[in-house]
């Protein structure tokens, strides 16, 4: 079912509004990123411009609509995301870049000051356990986004992990949903933790140096319905889980070879 005038009216006056604030909330969230928090990006500047060309570059060669498909560990996830992935003036030249963002209702909601941020943002509140027409109308702006070519980031688990990995065993089949009635749409999965404390936390520590690795994942089921959906689901959660393995397997080695290095300088 198609959304309605309103509705539509209403999405098209939230990205706008998003836009126009853009230039003067983006400098103060990337100054509190790099200056108040001190995060940073995991292998210093050339690393996150690498980051910054793979997106813009994946961006071009998968035209259409696009789901960034990524890990959960902090209620700040997206907004770090969206910092990383692109600068101010990348979002103000190619304003699709910025992906919509789906934000636990009770965790943003219930100040005034988080609903203008999340608005500004481009948030589309959801709520686990909402009436059956309030989750259906959520669906469709989801679905309305991505039949206009945009780029949704949700997070495949439906939850942030507890014990700091991606959880395989208890996760949401919401993105295979949204597969199933935009099959075309493009999946990009995004594995990002801080490296220092990293993990499962409400917010992260001041000074988090963030990893992040992309790749475009194609998902595929000769499976119908709920089936289907939970088939490609499991497959992005099971693409996830190698990406994470891959970080601490690189991790291993990285901090092997330093205490050889200074084994050797004793």
């Amino acid at each position: 079912m198609p959304l309605s005038s309103h509705d539509r009216t209403s999405l098209n006056l939230q990205k706008a509004i998003s836009y126009c604030l853009l230039l003067i909330l983006d400098p103060i969230v990337r100054g509190l990123f790099y200056y108040y928090f001190r995060f940073s990006v995991y292998g210093g500047s050339e690393r996150h411009k690498q980051i910054r060309d793979k997106y813009a570059e994946i961006r071009r060669t998968h035209s259409g609509p696009l789901l960034i498909c990524t890990n959960h560990l902090t209620y700040i996830d997206s907004l770090i995301q969206a910092v990383i992935l692109s600068s101010t003036w990348g979002y103000l030249s190619h304003p699709s870049g910025l992906a919509w963002n789906l934000p636990e209702r009770k965790n943003f909601y219930h100040k005034l000051l988080y609903r203008i941020i999340c608005y500004s943002g481009r948030c589309i509140p959801v709520e686990r356990g909402a009436a059956p027409a309030e989750a259906k109308k959520v669906t469709q702006n989801m679905l309305h986004v991505l039949r206009h070519d945009g780029i949704i980031s949700i997070f495949p688990e439906g939850k942030r992990s507890r014990d700091g990995r991606v959880d395989d065993k208890d996760f949401s089949y919401g993105v295979g949903q949204l597969l199933n009635e935009i099959p075309e749409a493009h999946v990009l999965c995004v594995y990002m933790r801080g490296t220092k404390d990293g993990g499962f936390a409400h917010f992260p520590e001041k000074g988090e140096s963030y990893y992040m690795e992309m790749e475009p994942f194609t998902p595929a089921s000769d499976l119908k319905g709920r089936r289907r959906a939970r088939d490609i689901s499991t497959q992005i959660i099971a693409r996830l889980t190698e990406m994470e393995s891959q970080y601490f397997q690189n991790n291993q080695k990285s901090n092997t070879s330093q205490l050889e290095k200074q084994g050797a300088t004793e």
